[in-house]
């Protein structure tokens, strides 16, 4: 699907100073490392008329042409120095007295009868010591501002033999200085025999040269050739950098090509060449052998390159030895490494002979020849001449550095009809394999006529861009020289996207593919086709170099007959084609049914025009097919206006500028003739030189985008192109680096639908907003992905502009790829100065997807959530991401495209809730359950939606909705209800519509339905409901049953067992059955269980007997099977009833005893409310019941509730509840006579209940009160008044009952309970006083346990607190914040001491954690089996002491130390005895035991406050001091605190 466009063109032409003498380009090499050149001023203030400042010009480049000149030339194609290399060949021949050179200083290479040598070879290479070759003191080299140690050279050979080296520092320093230029370079030395071939290796250090053998013997005779003549011995050497020998071979004899001073560009039938691998490790040679078996054939050979040892032979796969035929004299070229393809040479279809070539054209053909020598495939060159009378030669191959290109170069024969002559031009092919298939790519022909046209004498791509080529040239008609740099770039595709809906036959995603005069076609949204195969194609006249298409401009009404494509020929003339073409058009045949591909409407030629205002056009004339990125901006019914680049012509006589000019032009046709007709509108020069123009992606939605271009400058700043001519800055601002492919957005801040297509199925996203904000994201040829000044990816290999989805999406490049989209509202408004620690953590985009390593992007579908993507073999991979698939079904699902949503989700499995959570109120309230019904056809559908319905918002976690859809949608202002309920509220909805169909006939679209259509989706709705309506099912299903059953068997109905099965389906055969005998329905539990699993040696003789009973007997048992206890008793009373019986002893007993078995108390006294004693029965057994329950005031009720009272019970309840009152109350109601013992036993009883302080201080009093009324017994009751503290009242008692001894008991027993208490509150006082301090030694070390646990960054999220959930996060904050809350309050006054009590311990809180036998077992799968059975035993729990023993300084020990702080504080009821106490010592003369035990309290309090204030006072001291360290070590550290502190 990969296409090559040409970038850029810059053209270079030979001043005619350099190239008096007929020649032709043999190399030109670039200066790569200038820096070190720049000598004297500025060359951009170079003036034309100073000679001396052109001198100092830094070189750029330097020409080698086959008459011997090296011409030295600046970035602006003028001549600095030219160095004859003929002289400096004769001027070491005088240095070495090998010649005389009569005429002194004269230069007698220019003397008439002086052949000069033919040069063939030139390059250059780095030379690490440049002071020694270049001779001189070093001063004067420094006085150059050398920038590096190397010096540049240039090696040259001719086939005369001679090897020149020619120093480019040296050469330059003598310009300056107007010395002899010659003199800068040396002369190697000469090979007598002459040079065939020679090349440096690819690293620079081997120079590898073919020569011949010595035809003479020692002594100086002729040595003869007896077998042929004319051929000779080749010699293969090498040399290093210093011309040293490295290595020789002698080869094969072969036929020696004749050199001549022609100027001829194809090679001789019998030439010699060599190529390098890639590496440097071996080279090629390619000779003509002159015997094997009796002929002359051509071999090349593979020799390594340190021992020139043969490595391999060409010969054929097939194993037989033979060599491979037709091979011409090509230069082979060697592919680098990791490509599929080795040597490469051109093969002939057959034997090329002077007689073949004048009748026919033979086919050509790249062969390919593995490291063996065996040739394996091949590239068949296309054959693009203009007739067939035209002879075409291949002189020229090569691969460039990535080994995704090979260039063809060839030179055409022709004839001129309008002078009626033969000329020559020549041509360049770039061929590129995929899914071993070799595409013919682009073509560069330099073909005008017999006066323009051109031939390529030389081609070579970049040792540093693989996708920059140098390409020299002769002019035919004046023999001139140039060279033309062309930068091509690879579009990832080229697609066209656009409305199908006008014609079927077309395409809405259409993949167009250059294959030669080809242009194959891919409907890709009817079929996917793999590479190299196609739906269809279209045959030009000429190789297709460019495609523009035609977009969907926005308020534009399709109308039949505009064209839609213009494709951009080899030759230079334009192609019009168009979907709709009368029936004399020929379409290619399609194979994807439903497709018909674009036909051929016109060709027309660009160069033969009319210009609109010739003053506009500044002297720039379209001329040598100059024109590239053609992109159309505007249309009308019958043409389009266009711009495209032009690039500068150059000429010999004129100062060459390297700028661009962009053109304006019109196309227009007769929709009936199709006779078009082209016109310059407007022509504008730029500044510099164009990289890149596109149309903006939005063109289709906002109206201020038509008529405009985005342009981008070589050095990356962007400007805006409007129709007229009107160039201005863009908006967007420049581009970080320059970026080849570039995509715009007129209006990236519009979010109103746009008018221009009434589809629902676009997404209209941008409209023309005059406070628009442009957005221009950009690819960079380092394969960045930019966003204005924004870094988006560091590898990105392509990306598309998806503005249906509002996403860019993007596929990235590395070990693990990734398809990745970015919402075009977060690129709009990402704001890189927020303040962010991570700017780009807004720029992650949506849920990236995996691909596979060198994917590339093909399209995006504008209509579904599709994205298609090409593998590095060629095939295609189509996709749906759920990150343009989840938004892409919001939208359908809110627009209420149920179908396609549905249909979508199915596919995609996406959970079905999403059709509700989207929209709740919409679906429930608004016909949103309406209009589902209407649209889905299918009932499975519809049941698969029923019974994926879960009571939870998927919205929340699953698929949130984008921030896009909630503003542009206004969804947020939707109230979103619970999710408890929602199965139910939906079931019950979809329920209402779907009877209401049933019983309109018709859904709410028309659709006609009859009754019992929707019988399985309602069925759905019942089952699905919590709890399930299965009997109401039932009972839907026997009603439908017995209206369309003409018989009375209604349970046989073949429509009958279908819902029952469903049914089934939904839910346990069992639980169905179980529902049928609920029904009562025996027989259709019988049909539901012969439907089931069930055994009928089981369910048979059970309904058998049923139907034997009573109707109540049979309910009543069948109630009790299904456990529904409530209506087996109503059947129970109900039998007796029907047998007008007397309700007997039995029966009641049998209602009793189910009565209590099942807990039925309630309905039981409502059956029986009329029935006396049967009611006061089932009241008493529901009190013993309660008794038993632990519930004896409750029992209690109810026994005095009975009629009559029952008081047995109600004594044993009164007892157990401790109602003394209610028990002697009930005693006496019954005349049962109370005596001593018993009331001593109830108030003992009373007495010796255990609890707190307060609880047992009432239960001495009320066990006093039962003493003193029931027993009389004073003595008994004082002391529980003593027991209870209660000093006043046992007082007030015993002078009551005129007892004085006992009134002192009571004072001696207060003065020793005062005793126990000083003692108890001087232990408590110690107490806390070492608790304290330990206290604070635990939670010293708990902070320094937590500091160092953030410093290991052990504190972790768990997956509940991700950070793209909603959960706040502020769980992370809770370890430290339970350790620095604030201190608490000192004690005041009596009982605020309890304070302390509120504790939240350091570490106590945890996250989420597995217990038990699950814990070894949470990362298994449930299929997993493995360690499953073979538990782990558990370690024996340690008993005795060392249990209880805990670790010092753990949160066990911190616990336990608040524990005793509280224990250690009185609490307020303790506080309040001690005072009564106090005041009864008082009262009772007894000042010094009161005094002492008011000191003991207050001693307590001092002690506990003291205590904590010393302890605060520490800690304050230590966070001081931890701020002073902060403040001087100028760091900032949350002090960690306990809440206690």
């Amino acid at each position: 699907m990969r296409n090559l466009a040409l970038q850029s063109e810059v053209r270079h032409v030979l001043p005619r100073q350099c190239s008096e003498r007929p020649s032709k380009i043999v190399a030109v090499i670039q200066n790569t490392n200038t820096s070190y050149l720049h000598i004297g001023p500025n060359p951009n203030a170079f003036d034309g008329g100073v000679q001396n400042q052109l001198l100092n010009t830094p070189p750029v480049s330097f020409v080698l042409t086959t008459d011997g000149n090296l011409t030295a030339l600046d970035s602006f194609g003028r001549k600095i120095w030219i160095v004859d290399l003929e002289k400096v060949v004769e001027d070491s021949n005088e240095e070495d007295g090998e010649e005389e050179n009569v005429e002194g200083d004269a230069d007698v290479t220019d003397a008439p009868d002086k052949p000069r040598s033919q040069w063939f070879y030139g390059a250059s290479f780095l030379e690490e010591n440049p002071l020694d070759m270049m001779g001189g003191d070093k001063d004067d080299i420094m006085e150059m501002n050398l920038a590096s140690e190397g010096g540049l050279r240039v090696t040259c050979l001719s086939h005369a033999g001679h090897v020149v080296s020619v120093s480019i520092d040296a050469t330059s320093k003598i310009a300056s200085k107007g010395g002899n230029l010659e003199e800068g370079s040396e002369c190697i030395g000469t090979f007598e025999n002459g040079l065939e071939s020679g090349g440096w290796s690819p690293d620079g250090e081997v120079l590898a040269l073919v020569t011949f053998a010595s035809d003479e013997d020692e002594d100086g005779n002729k040595i003869e050739n007896v077998k042929n003549p004319e051929s000779k011995v080749p010699i293969l050497m090498t040399m290093n950098t210093e011309y040293e020998v490295l290595a020789e071979t002698r080869l094969d004899p072969c036929l020696v090509p004749l050199h001549s001073n022609s100027i001829d560009c194809s090679p001789h039938s019998n030439s010699i060449s060599i190529c390098w691998r890639p590496n440097s490790s071996s080279l090629a040679v390619s000779t003509v052998d002159a015997n094997v078996n009796n002929k002359a054939l051509r071999r090349i050979r593979t020799y390594n390159r340190t021992t020139l040892q043969m490595l391999s032979v060409s010969k054929e796969e097939d194993g037989s030895g033979r060599d491979v035929p037709n091979l011409l004299p090509v230069p082979p070229t060697w592919a680098p490494s990791g490509c599929s393809h080795y040597v490469g040479a051109i093969q002939s279809s057959r034997s090329i002979s002077t007689k073949s070539a004048r009748t026919r054209q033979v086919a050509m053909q790249v062969a390919f020849m593995e490291p063996n020598g065996l040739r394996h495939r091949e590239c068949k060159i296309h054959n693009t001449v203009a007739a067939v009378s035209d002879k075409e030669d291949v002189i020229g191959v090569s691969f460039n550095l990535e080994g995704d290109l090979l260039a063809v170069t060839s030179m055409v024969t022709t004839h001129d009809a309008a002078s009626n002559q033969q000329y020559q031009y020549g041509k360049v092919q770039f061929y590129h394999s995929s899914n071993y298939h070799w595409y013919l790519k682009y073509e560069l022909r330099y073909d005008g006529n017999a006066r323009t046209s051109s031939v390529v004498t030389n081609m070579k791509f970049s040792d540093e861009d693989p996708y920059r080529i140098v390409i020299a040239l002769k002019q035919q008609q004046d023999g001139a020289l140039e060279w033309r740099e062309y930068t091509f770039r690879w579009e990832s595709s080229t697609i066209h996207y656009c409305d199908s809906r006008r014609l079927p036959t077309s395409s809405s995603v259409l993949a167009m593919t250059i294959d030669g005069k080809l242009l194959n076609f891919t409907a890709l949204d009817k079929a996917i086709i793999p590479p190299p195969m196609y739906a269809s194609s279209l045959e030009l006249p000429a190789p297709v170099v460019g495609i523009a298409t035609r977009p969907c401009f926005c308020d534009e009404v399709a109308e039949d007959g505009h064209v839609d494509f213009i494709i951009a020929l080899s030759d230079g003339k334009l192609a019009l084609l168009h979907y709709y073409g009368s029936s004399g058009d020929k379409h290619g045949p399609s194979i994807t049914p439903g497709f018909q591909a674009p036909s051929l409407l016109a060709i027309v030629d660009p160069f033969d025009i009319n210009r609109s205002d010739e003053s506009a056009d500044n002297g720039i004339y379209l001329q040598d097919k100059a024109l590239r990125d053609i992109t159309v901006i505007d249309a009308s019914d019958n043409s389009l206006t266009v711009v495209a680049v032009s690039c500068s012509q150059s000429t010999s006589d004129a100062e060459h500028k390297i700028t661009d000019a962009l053109i304006e032009m019109k196309v227009s046709w007769v929709a009936q003739t199709g006779a078009p007709e082209i016109t310059i509108t407007s022509s504008l020069p730029l500044e510099g030189r164009a990289l890149r123009v596109v149309s903006w992606s939005d063109i289709a939605l906002s109206p201020g985008a038509r008529g405009s271009a985005l342009l981008e400058l070589i050095d990356g700043s962007l400007l805006e192109y409007s129709q007229g001519g009107i160039l201005e800055p863009c908006g967007a601002g420049p581009l970080l680096e320059p970026c080849p492919w570039i995509a715009g957005i007129y209006d990236a801040h519009s979010n109103r639908a746009s008018s221009a297509s009434s589809s629902s199925d676009k997404d209209p996203l941008l409209i023309y907003d005059e406070t628009s904000k442009h957005l221009v994201i950009g690819l960079s040829s380092r394969y960045r992905l930019y966003s204005g000044e924004r870094l988006l990816s560091n590898a990105s290999s392509s990306f598309v502009i998806s503005l249906q989805h509002k996403f860019l999406t993007h596929v990235t490049i590395g070990s693990q790829p990734q398809l990745k989209f970015l919402p075009l509202a977060t690129l709009r408004d990402f704001d890189p100065l927020q303040g962010s620690d991570d700017q780009n953590a807004m720029l992650d985009g949506y849920e990236p997807r995996s691909a596979e390593r060198g994917a590339r992007l093909v399209a995006f579908f504008p209509t579904l959530p599709t994205v298609v993507l090409q593998m590095p073999r060629g095939n295609l991979e189509i996709t749906t991401p759920r990150a343009c698939l989840l938004p892409y079904i919001m939208i359908r699902i809110i627009r209420g495209d149920f179908l396609t949503a549905l249909d979508i989700m199915r596919r995609q499995r996406v959970d079905l809730n999403l059709i509700v959570d989207m929209n709740p109120c919409s679906f429930l309230e608004k016909g949103g359950a309406e209009q589902f019904v209407g649209q889905i056809e299918k009932i499975d559908a519809i049941n698969l939606f029923l019974s994926s319905l879960i009571d939870v918002d998927t919205t929340l976690w699953k698929y949130p909705i984008p921030s896009w859809i909630n503003d542009e949608m206004d969804l947020s202002v939707t109230p979103r209800q619970h999710t408890e309920g929602k199965v139910n509220a939906v079931c019950q909805k979809m329920r209402k519509v779907l009877l209401n169909a049933e019983k309109d006939g018709a859904t709410s679209t028309g659709k006609i339905v009859k009754e019992g259509h929707f019988l399985l989706p309602i069925l759905s709705t019942f089952a699905k409901e919590t709890p399930p309506k299965l009997e109401e099912a039932l009972s839907l299903i026997k009603s439908h049953a017995s209206s369309d059953s003409k018989t009375q068997k209604v349970y046989k109905s073949k429509k009958f067992d279908e819902a029952i099965a469903y049914l089934a389906f939904l839910a346990d055969y069992e639980l169905i059955f179980n529902t049928a005998i609920g029904m009562y329905d025996f027989d259709l539990a019988k049909a539901v269980a012969r439907h089931s699993q069930m055994d009928p040696k089981v369910y048979l003789p059970l309904l058998k007997h049923w139907r034997e009973l009573p109707k109540a007997i049979a309910r009543y048992e069948v109630d009790v099977k299904l456990k529904r206890y409530e209506s087996a008793l109503r059947h129970l009373v109900a039998s007796s009833e029907v047998e007008e019986e007397t309700p007997g002893e039995s029966y009641f007993a049998d209602c009793l005893k189910f009565i209590e078995e099942h807990n039925l108390y309630r309905l039981g006294l409502e059956l029986f409310r009329k029935e006396a004693n049967m009611h006061r029965s089932i009241m008493i057994s529901l009190g013993e019941h309660l008794l038993l329950d632990k519930k004896p005031r409750e029992a209690l009720t109810i026994f005095l509730a009975a009629n009559p009272r029952y008081l047995d019970g109600a004594k044993r309840a009164s007892l157990a509840c401790d109602d003394w009152r209610t028990f002697f109350a009930c005693c006496a109601e019954s005349e049962e006579a109370i005596g001593i013992k018993q009331a001593t036993a109830v108030a003992e009883s009373l007495s010796s209940k255990v609890g707190n302080m307060l609880d047992q201080r009432g239960n001495y009093a009320c066990a006093a009160t039962i003493l003193l009324e029931y027993t009389d017994d004073v003595s008994y009751a004082i002391d529980m008044l003593i027991s209870a503290h209660l000093w006043s009242e046992g007082r007030r008692v015993a002078l009551l009952r005129k007892r004085l001894d006992l009134v002192r008991k009571v004072v001696d027993g207060s003065y020793s309970y005062a005793r126990i208490c000083i003692a108890d509150l001087a232990e408590r006082a110690s107490t806390f006083v070492r608790a304290n301090e330990r206290y604070y030694e635990v939670i010293v070390i708990r902070r320094e346990a937590i500091r160092v646990l953030e410093d290991m960054n052990e504190i972790h999220l768990d997956d509940s607190e991700s950070v793209f959930s909603m959960q706040s996060t502020a769980s992370i904050t809770s370890l430290r914040s339970s350790a620095s809350g604030t201190s608490i309050g000192s004690i005041g006054s009596i009982g605020t001491v309890a304070s302390v009590s509120t504790v939240i311990s350091v570490g106590a809180t945890s996250t989420f954690s597995f217990t038990g036998e699950a814990d070894a077992m949470r990362h298994k799968s449930k299929f997993n089996r493995l360690g499953r059975d073979n538990k782990k035993k558990k370690r024996p729990k340690k008993k005795g002491p060392a249990a209880r023993r805990m670790k010092p300084g753990s949160e066990e020990e911190l616990k336990e130390l608040v524990t005793t702080l509280e224990h250690a504080c009185p609490d307020d009821h303790y506080v309040d005895v001690i005072c009564e106490t106090i005041t009864f010592l008082l009262e009772s003369d007894k000042h010094s035991m009161a005094k002492m035990l008011f000191e003991s309290y207050k001693q307590l309090e001092t002690a506990i406050v003291q205590s904590q204030n010393a302890r605060l006072a520490q800690d304050m001291k230590i966070r001081t001091d931890c701020e002073k360290k902060e403040r001087h070590e100028g760091c900032k550290n949350e002090f960690i605190q306990h809440p206690f502190i």
